[in-house]
């Protein structure tokens, strides 16, 4: 018997759907599609594949749909049982032809009556396999393509598909479907050899190669930005899938492995931009709103990054200054004019030959007269210089050497700070034996990750997690007056500061450690508890909106390139006076951790999705970062085996764009962990009295979380 559409396996439209169809509808020239691909390089089988596609579209009915209208001129949603409607077998010569194909499908325009809003794409290159995902934005609110390749690796290994990672959509009941017929396929790779891959990159990471298999990853200095790291180039190098919040639960190789997923060797994308042929650039999405932001303040000095170095030891300046320019030949966003015309913002590349043109390195011969200071606040031109200057400067009387590196923010960011380092270090020895250094491998260019961010676009699921978190929560911060001093209003711009420190105890140090291991966290989510936990008691408040800030390398591909990827995240913290502190602490660290996959939006287009304008301001003035294992602290390889040691000097904080900044300064200094909390705060906006009563409340949180009961203790019965 005939099936009639308009009833048969009729699935509800909602009002993003609908709305998504209509878009479609009035610009049909439109590709309104999101594309991903994955390379495997390991041997796949494309009929397993394919049946692990199977399993997925079975899974997720909204995959294989079709749009019709009724007789009574209604939209409606009718699923189709033919999965191989959404599955595509194709052959290709090689990657040029492989590209064309897919692109090829993803600038097709969607047919909604006969087509369905998925293509998924095998492409078969020799004896490597291309796996495609092609996916009309009607189904933003359903999956994303990484869901989609994380569910049909799943398939393929023969477990449970799952749901996708929506918590938003989970929230309101509209994610998942029963769960569907897995795929039977062998049973994964030996787990001795996951526990070893796993420790080989604990030991690689943290320069400790006696670490055992059962040590903890935090007990050698490991912390949340190589945790980031390590996940990543397990899942590109090896095909071993780890989850961020299990380094806190299980921090041990052995104890990781059992929480790894193996699926599979796959590259990053299959689509390269040729990163060598890209001279000029549009910003990356989180640069863009940098820049915005900067000129905001007038092109001022507000995103300046004063970094300086104490030498302990005499270092050979000319040789320091070849090994920078080392650095700067491989890095390009070190040799990049960034120019902000109204109607074209874009980063313009420097050639190395081109680089004597630019005055950068300042002898410490050249130097009288200069300070930390004054470099610092040296207001860049850089549509006409380069971004950074490096100048050393001379004690008269005890002759040592400091070094002034002052670096704008639209040209790197922390991590690229610690790329810079470490690469410094081995052009340094390279040129005290009078060689250029050798890379292991080239650094990708940061132009080349800007054009493929830009035609990639924004992930509009990301978008959606935030808005949904941050919709319902109070704005700002509000603290009692403790002066009667007037505050400014919030969307004022200002950046005059003051700051002062926060300095624990070796034992208190020592204790929190402890604290973080036993409720499962990291010192940074310990801290960042404390902090929203002391607010809340000074400030009364049922809930607090706290900013962070987020790498934003979520391609290990890029891993070794130097440029300003990072974004702002916010959170949401809510208080429940019967809640205990344990379980505080264990809820904000997995709110943390969790957002992470979603850290790629940035804050500016947040705060438009909410309805705020740049009048607003931030939607949050409290801002917590962490510093760990301050790459500013460390040493100079030199020929003859010794070390050139330096150490980091903090600047002298006058400006802030944020009401109050935590920073967080862990490191591990002569093999003894070191714990310092650097708090700046807007003085327009809050009194030294009320920053006191902030710092004596956090020092109480900290006694109380390294107390026998610490843990236990209610929310409601905290004294602070």
């Amino acid at each position: 018997m005939e099936r009639n559409p308009d009833t048969a396996t009729q699935l509800s439209v909602s009002d993003f759907e609908e709305h998504a169809w209509l878009l479609q509808q009035q610009y049909p020239e439109q590709a309104l599609k999101h594309f991903s691909a994955w390379r495997f390089t390991d041997e796949v089988d494309p009929a397993r594949l394919e049946a692990a596609l199977k399993a997925v579209i079975t899974h997720i009915p909204e995959l294989n749909v079709r749009y019709r209208f009724n007789d009574e001129g209604e939209l409606l949603k009718v699923r189709e049982d033919d999965w191989r409607a959404c599955v595509a077998m194709l052959q290709a010569d090689d990657d040029s032809q492989a590209q064309e194909l897919l692109l090829a499908h993803q600038s097709q325009p969607w047919d909604a009556e006969n087509q369905p809003p998925l293509a998924a794409l095998i492409v078969q290159i020799k004896t490597d396999v291309i796996l495609a995902f092609v996916l009309h934005q009607v189904l933003d609110q359903t999956c994303r393509e990484d869901d989609l390749y994380r569910m049909t690796l799943d398939a393929y290994a023969g477990r449970s598909v799952g749901a996708p990672h929506l918590p938003w959509l989970q929230r309101h009941g509209t994610a998942g479907a029963d769960a569907a017929d897995t795929v039977a396929v062998a049973p994964p790779a030996d787990a001795g050899k996951v526990v070893t891959v796993i420790l080989e990159e604990f030991r690689s990471a943290l320069g400790e190669p006696t670490m055992a298999q059962d040590d903890d990853f935090f007990d050698f200095g490991g912390h949340s930005l190589l945790a980031t790291r390590i996940i990543g180039k397990l899942l590109s190098s090896h095909g071993i899938e780890v989850q961020f919040n299990d380094f806190f639960s299980t921090p041990s190789a052995a104890a990781l492995a059992s929480r790894a997923q193996v699926i599979g060797t796959a590259g990053a994308c299959a689509l390269s931009e040729q990163a060598h042929e890209v001279q000029k650039a549009p910003f990356a999405l989180a640069q863009a709103s940098l820049g915005r932001a900067y000129a905001a303040f007038e092109f001022g000095t507000i995103f300046n990054l004063p970094f300086a170095l104490d030498f302990l030891d005499e270092v050979d300046e000319r040789l320091f200054e070849q090994a920078f320019t080392d650095l700067i030949e491989r890095h390009a966003s070190l040799r990049t004019t960034f120019h902000f015309e109204a109607g074209e913002a874009y980063q313009q590349r420097i050639a190395p030959g081109q680089l004597g043109r630019f005055k950068w390195f300042w002898s410490s011969g050249e130097s009288e007269g200069a300070s930390l200071a004054s470099e610092a606040s040296y207001q860049f031109d850089l549509s006409r210089e380069l971004p950074m200057r490096v100048r050393f400067l001379r004690d008269p009387q005890s002759q040592r050497q400091t070094l002034s590196l002052l670096v704008h923010h639209m040209a790197i960011d922390e991590w690229s700070l610690n790329v810079m380092m470490e690469e410094l270090g081995k052009a340094y020895l390279a040129r005290a034996v009078g060689k250029a250094p050798v890379w292991e491998a080239p650094a990708p260019s940061f132009h080349e990750y800007s054009v493929h961010e830009q035609a990639k676009g924004m992930n509009q699921q990301h978008l959606a997690y935030w808005t949904d978190m941050l919709r319902p929560a109070t704005l700002g911060l509000a603290l009692p007056a403790v002066d009667g001093a007037s505050r400014a209003a919030v969307g004022e711009i200002s950046t005059r500061a003051e700051w002062f420190e926060i300095k624990p105890d070796q034992a208190l140090i020592d204790h929190l450690y402890s604290f973080a291991r036993q409720n499962n966290s990291s010192l940074f989510g310990v801290v960042y508890s404390a902090i929203a936990l002391a607010l809340h008691k000074v400030g009364g408040l049922q809930d607090l909106v706290i900013g962070t800030s987020a790498s934003g390398r979520t391609d290990p591909a890029y891993y070794e390139t130097v440029g300003y990827f990072t974004t702002m995240v916010a959170h949401r913290v809510q208080f429940d006076s019967r809640q205990t502190v344990g379980a505080l602490i264990e809820n904000t660290s997995r709110l943390i951790n969790e957002s992470m996959a979603y850290a790629d939006v940035p804050m500016e287009h947040i705060q438009q999705a909410l309805g705020m304008t740049p009048a607003d301001g931030l939607l949050f003035d409290v801002y917590v970062q962490i510093h760990a294992n301050n790459a500013l602290n460390g040493a100079l390889p030199t020929p003859d085996a010794r070390s050139i040691r330096y150490r980091h000097i903090d600047p002298d904080k006058n400006q802030s764009m944020f009401g109050i900044q935590f920073e967080i300064m862990e490191n591990m200094l002569d093999g003894q962990r070191s714990l310092r909390l650097v708090v700046t705060y807007r003085s327009d906006r809050y009194s030294a009295e009320q920053m006191a009563r902030v710092s004596a409340a956090i020092e109480q949180v900290f006694a109380l979380f390294v107390s026998p009961e610490g843990a236990a203790v209610k929310v409601e019965h905290v004294r602070a």
